[in-house]
């Protein structure tokens, strides 16, 4: 639970140690620059890719299955950050992520040089695997660095202006190359090529950020190592669950709930394009690029919330936003309302500001400093269980009600519907029992 403190006005933010304050720069630049890479490796427009440019290499099943691949691989490629995690301990977090990030860069040079045939869509799809997986080891390695840098009265709010930024580079470049894809699809090649180089130039800033009791970090991070080899880390991944009843409770919500979230985005490209038609650009538009701006504007206002609130508190109420976007998405593709795809993308978008901050900092308010990185690896990696499987069973979901009556899958999001409503439910009991614990 979080501590009072008197300085939680923006004002707070003039008075940190001088040293926190000039480490924001550096990382807001190789952020941003990372982020044009991140804009080109977006699933909802790496999805609407192969939906459209690859539908005659293969039969459609196999498409839709590479859709869900693309799109659902942000989600599942976390399953390799607990290994991320483990193999980072005692080691240098900048030159790491320096690494990790170049690594990303090259992943989306392999994406713009993919030819348009059955191979160029297996390159595709493996190199936007590799890209999420470097990723997700970039952001268990992220906590660490965020965590020790910047204090927690603070830190929501720092989050978020980078967050902002991000999202608003992510939101323009995928827009960007999605309306290429509509009218100049080879010159959205050579973009892909750019945000590759982004990738490279981000990797070559972040060589010289500095990370504050780097040292103490590490030699903590060594003793643990030689006390708990790899083995014996796997065992504490289990026992932190089973010993931690609260972050257990929390992380149990969290996979009911995020699996209806991450099983919405594969079956809706496929919807918008065989059931409603549209256009590339529009398919973008609605899928990655209008969440990602509102998420832009709608993360300071979350961050604030967030600063001065318990992460279940904080998800009793954010939760909802998901709920009522997958609501608005459901019943546009059951009764062909396009007005509404659009209504729940904004929604859509609100909520991702929300879960973004929620995702990457709610941890926190179970772990210590040390323990950070493992807390964060559990959460990244039972993320990764849920995206290995649940963007998949929701294209099957849509193939199976295809093949019972043509028309049939715009029925396929009820599912995660009721996945993500019965999660914001359990938030909300779990809140209401914190509060009695704590008013008892």
């Amino acid at each position: 639970m979080h501590d009072s403190r008197a300085s939680r006005s923006p004002a707070a933010m003039h008075h940190l140690p001088l040293m926190v304050r000039a480490l924001v720069p550096r990382e807001m630049l190789s952020w941003a620059l990372i982020s044009v890479t991140l804009g080109a490796l977006e699933g909802g427009l790496l999805g609407v890719l192969v939906k459209n440019l690859y539908a005659s290499v293969a039969n459609d099943t196999a498409v839709n299955l590479a859709v869900a691949a693309v799109s659902g691989a942000p989600a599942f490629a976390n399953l390799i950050s607990f290994a991320f995690a483990n193999w980072a301990r005692g080691r240098d977090k900048v030159q790491l992520l320096s690494w990790l990030m170049l690594a990303c860069g090259l992943c989306v040079f392999c994406i713009a040089l993919a030819p348009r045939t059955l191979a160029g869509l297996v390159v595709l799809t493996l190199a936007t695997v590799a890209a999420r997986m470097f990723w997700s080891g970039a952001i268990t390695l992220r906590a660490t660095v965020w965590r020790t840098n910047f204090p927690r009265h603070v830190r929501a709010r720092i989050t978020g202006q980078m967050t902002t930024l991000s999202s608003l580079l992510i939101a323009v470049f995928s827009a960007l190359l999605g309306w290429l894809l509509d009218v100049n699809e080879p010159l959205a090649r050579w973009l892909w090529g750019f945000a590759g180089i982004s990738g490279l130039a981000a990797a070559l800033v972040y060589r010289r950020a500095r990370v504050r009791h780097h040292g103490r970090i590490l030699k903590q991070e060594l003793s643990d190592a030689r006390s708990e080899p790899w083995q014996r880390l796997i065992q504490r991944f289990f026992r932190l669950l089973a010993d931690d009843h609260g972050f257990r409770r929390y992380m149990q919500a969290m996979f009911v709930f995020g699996s209806g979230n991450l099983m919405v985005t594969a079956p809706l490209i496929i919807l918008l394009n065989d059931q409603f038609g549209l256009s590339r650009t529009a398919q973008v538009l609605i899928t990655a690029s209008l969440p990602l701006l509102l998420l832009a504007v709608f993360v300071p206002w979350w961050a604030r919330f967030l600063d001065d609130s318990h992460i279940i508190f904080y998800r009793a109420r954010q939760s909802w936003g998901f709920v009522i976007a997958i609501s608005c998405f459901c019943l546009a593709c059951i009764f062909h309302w396009q007005w509404l795809l659009w209504v729940g993308s904004v929604i859509y978008g609100i909520a991702f500001a929300g879960g973004v901050l929620g995702w990457n900092l709610g941890h926190n308010d179970f772990s210590s400093d040390h323990s950070s990185a493992l807390y964060m690896g559990v959460h990244v990696t039972l993320t990764g269980i849920r995206g290995l499987f649940t963007p998949v069973i929701g294209v099957l979901i849509y193939e199976l009600l295809e093949a019972y009556a043509p028309g049939a899958g715009r029925y396929s999001l009820v599912l995660p519907l009721a996945l993500s409503a019965s999660g914001a439910i359990w938030f909300v009991l779990m809140a209401r029992r914190l509060r009695a614990i704590q008013t008892g």
